[in-house]
Order: C-alpha cells, then sequence, then structure tokens
C-alpha cells in the first residue's frame, strides 16, 4: 500500500513539474534547460555555472535535490522540510498552487540529475521523463552507488542516457575518459581541466572546464573571481590550535577522497586525515578503504577513522561515531582533511567543535533544522541502546 502511495505522489509531482516547464518554455520560447550528472561533483558544477551566467542571464538553479521527488520539487520553486505524510500532502497542495501563482521568467533552468539505480523511479529514463535537457554535462563515474549496480559500466551507461538523449540542436559536455558510452546526435565537447585557484583542489579543474563550456555556449567570458564550493565541499576553516580546517564533509567517494588527499599533501606538516566511511560501495566496500588508507599514511602524518567500516580497515586511531573523537588531540598548527560519507558519519559535527569562530558553523553542511533533529535523535539513539 505504501509503495503505491509512493507511485502516485511522484505521478502527481511529475505531472506538475511537466507543466510548470511547459509554462516557462512559453513565457521564453528561447529557455534553455542544462541537465548536469555524474558521480560527483554536480552541486559544485551547477555552482560555477551560476557563478559564470548569473550576472548575464536569468537564472534559476536546481541543486542538492537531484532525485525523482527532488527535481520536479525544485521546479515547482518547493522543498521539503521533513518527511512526514502531513509535509507531504501539504506539498501536493503547494504543487497546484505553484503552478498557478509562480510566473517567474527564465533563460536558464539548470537541473542536478541523480541516480541510484538502473530500475525506476531512481534511474535516468524516469528523470528524463520529467524533463528533457538541451544540454547535458556528464562529469565522471566512480564506485559511488555500485551497491545498486552490476558494474562501473552499468553506472557509465545509465548516466550517459542523459547525454544520449539530448536533441540535436543541443550540446553534449562530457568528461572525455567517458567518450565510449556516448551516442549522441547533439554537439560533443569535451571538458578541459582549467588551472585552480590555491584554495581549490586539482579536481575543482574539471568543476571550473564544464562551466567555462557553458559560458562559452552563451557567448560570456567566465570569471571565477567570487566561485566558493558548496558548504562541505572543500571550505576552508581557521580550527583549534591554529589549524587550518580544509573541510570536505559532505560527502566521500574512492575518486573524491583520492583527490582531496592530493590537496592536503600541498600543506605543511604536520598533517591530519580525518576520514570517515564510504557508503554504497557493494563489494569494493573492503578494497576501496584499505586502499584510501595507505594513501593517507602516505600523505598524512595522522589519520583518524570514522565509522564501522574504517574500524575494519584502518589501524587505531579509530572511532565508531563522530561525537567520540570531538576531544581527540590534535597537533598545533596542522591542516587538518575532514571527509565521509553522509549517513549517520556527519563529519560536519567534528569540523564544528574543531572550528575557532563558531560563528563560522553557518558556512557548514547539513545545519538546518531538519538535519540537527536527524543528528539529535541518532546520537541520543545510540547512546541509549549502549
Amino acid at each position: 500500500m505504501r509503495k503505491h502511495l509512493s507511485t502516485l505522489v511522484l505521478l502527481y509531482l511529475r505531472f506538475f513539474a511537466r507543466l510548470q516547464i511547459r509554462k516557462l518554455k512559453f513565457l521564453n520560447p528561447k529557455l534553455k534547460i542544462i541537465g548536469v550528472t555524474g558521480s560527483a561533483g554536480k552541486t559544485s558544477t551547477i555552482l560555477a555555472i551560476e557563478t559564470v551566467l548569473k550576472p548575464h542571464l536569468r537564472l534559476k538553479a536546481i541543486s542538492g535535490y537531484n532525485s525523482e521527488s527532488g527535481i520536479p520539487l525544485g521546479i515547482l520553486g518547493l522543498n521539503i522540510k521533513e518527511y512526514t505524510p502531513i509535509n507531504w500532502a501539504i506539498l501536493l497542495v503547494l504543487a497546484v498552487l505553484a503552478l498557478i501563482a509562480n510566473w517567474q521568467i527564465y533563460d536558464i533552468l539548470i537541473i542536478e540529475m541523480g541516480i541510484d539505480s538502473i530500475k525506476p523511479p531512481k534511474n535516468m529514463d524516469y528523470l528524463l521523463s520529467i524533463v528533457q535537457p538541451d544540454i547535458g554535462i556528464l562529469l565522471n563515474v566512480s564506485s559511488v552507488h555500485l551497491v545498486n549496480f552490476p558494474s562501473l559500466k552499468a553506472i557509465a551507461t545509465e548516466k550517459a542516457k542523459l547525454i544520449n538523449n539530448l536533441p540535436k540542436t543541443g550540446y553534449a559536455i562530457i568528461n572525455p575518459v567517458l567518450k565510449p558510452y556516448i551516442q549522441t546526435s547533439a554537439k560533443v565537447i569535451e571538458i578541459k581541466q582549467l588551472k585552480t585557484p590555491k584554495h581549490l583542489p586539482v579536481i575543482y579543474g574539471q568543476t571550473l572546464g564544464a562551466a567555462a563550456v557553458v559560458a562559452k555556449i552563451f557567448k560570456i567570458k567566465p570569471d571565477f573571481t567570487n566561485f566558493l564550493p558548496p558548504p562541505g565541499r572543500c571550505r576552508l576553516f581557521k580550527g583549534i590550535n591554529h589549524s587550518t580546517i580544509i573541510d570536505s564533509s559532505y560527502n566521500s567517494s574512492p575518486v573524491a577522497a583520492m583527490e582531496m588527499l592530493k590537496f592536503l599533501k600541498t600543506f605543511p606538516h604536520p598533517r591530519v586525515a580525518v576520514l570517515g566511511d564510504m557508503r554504497e560501495l557493494g563489494n569494493e566496500t573492503e578494497n576501496a578503504h584499505r586502499q584510501i588508507y595507505r594513501l593517507a599514511r602516505k600523505t598524512a602524518d595522522l589519520v583518524i577513522g570514522i565509522g564501522p567500516n574504517t574500524q575494519k580497515f584502518f589501524n587505531p586511531p579509530t572511532f565508531l561515531y563522530w561525537w567520540q573523537a570531538v576531544n581527540f588531540p590534535l597537533p598545533d598548527r596542522a591542516a587538518i582533511l575532514v571527509k565521509g560519507s553522509q549517513n549517520t558519519i556527519y563529519l560536519e559535527e567534528l569540523v564544528k567543535a574543531w572550528l575557532q569562530d563558531k560563528s563560522d558553523q553557518q558556512f557548514l553542511c547539513r545545519q538546518s533544522p531538519y538535519w540537527q533533529k536527524i543528528k539529535a535523535n541518532f546520537k541520543q539513539t545510540i547512546k541509549q541502546s549502549n
């Protein structure tokens, strides 16, 4: 019964999202829709595109909410604060009102398109049934969500559907490594790595490169002077004991963790790598964690693990939960990388505890009342069970 109800809600939201897109195209027949997919870097790429285009064009970006429910809600301009039946019921009513009341005109609509499976509604085919982009960006493919896919090839094939379904008049902006998966009639442009500013790791060269291609399509000179990564995606803060915290706590995957460890290596000693579990890796879980640990040992003077997988595959010091590591003695004037996956790891709370200026916590990820409640309940449940 619950599954059928969820399906009906998704179909309902998709219906109104489609109507909203038709309305947006009626208001501005020249409206261009940009879809962004990849295993990592989607939100950062959208923010970089915003930085370049927003001074020149009327733009709406839907990032972070990249799922079968988040995309239609974003198109309608709606946000869900708590996933309760009452909130969903309210959203169903607001979807109608949004369609009636929202007559904002846009030149560009940018949509983050994330997939978790090859089966609907969590696959690319379903997302493309909501919205059909004119420009597609395929950033990368890694073992994120491998637990739901038979292979990396299957992930690449599914993500490439965004590119392969573009119109002939469209543009396909792709990582050249993924060219074997591309069969599109759109114009193909390969992403070139740009040189990154000192406050960003090399991996952001792809982010800026993709945004630069979009700027060129719209005949705009790219300017990344004011670009900052989203919260939890490599932001620098002053920490306790005169430390520098590299906050990459939003999420983690093998490729992203490797790149951030390379970035840590550009800082002077002492270096500390605080690494949380990497989730949804399936059969690659052990191998990926052992690989990252070996690299971290070569890069950092101290490696701290957070989560059950790090306790299995890292050497001590390791902790199951973030609050257990709050008082761990850190060296003076250290560069501290903090990176881990989302569910139950929540390393932004560790960053918060180590900030020199507590007002900086507003720039951390998952600080809304909804997320604070989730984390407080999780911590309380664990402590009661012990």
